[in-house]
């Protein structure tokens, strides 16, 4: 159980840098094939499909952080919770600590032979009502 929770919080972490380096190809190594992601976008109102299209939402994220934020990004979790769901799955939620709103979100990650990876996320921004 300690070794699952140390192992998803690792890749966790190592994806959320990925994240930050705004290199997509080394981002979207981390998703599974048939992956599926809800994203906090108004652009991407629906639930986004495997790896092509969660890519795609990703571009969008980073050329939007790059508008912003001069390409600066720091990703900071806060309150992260590992639930073993079986011996080859986990549930993730956190909340990145950034201005405005609470950034929750919520990772299913599986375990294959090539390490953890995202089967799926949900990513929310609270309403402020």
């Amino acid at each position: 159980m300690a070794q699952t929770n140390n192992e998803v919080r690792e890749t966790l972490s190592k994806f959320l840098r990925a994240v930050e380096s705004r290199d997509i190809e080394r981002i979207m190594a981390f998703f599974n094939e048939d992956a599926q992601m809800f994203s906090p976008m108004g652009i991407f109102p629906s639930r986004l499909d495997g790896r092509a299209a969660i890519g795609k939402q990703f571009g969008a994220i980073l050329e939007a952080v790059k508008a912003q934020a001069g390409g600066a990004l720091k990703l900071d979790p806060q309150d992260i919770d590992v639930r073993e769901l079986g011996t080859d799955a986990a549930l993730i939620t956190f909340h990145l600590k950034m201005p405005g709103p609470l950034h929750r979100r919520s990772f299913v990650m599986t375990r294959n032979s090539g390490g953890w990876r995202i089967a799926h996320i949900h990513a929310s921004i609270a309403s402020p009502v």
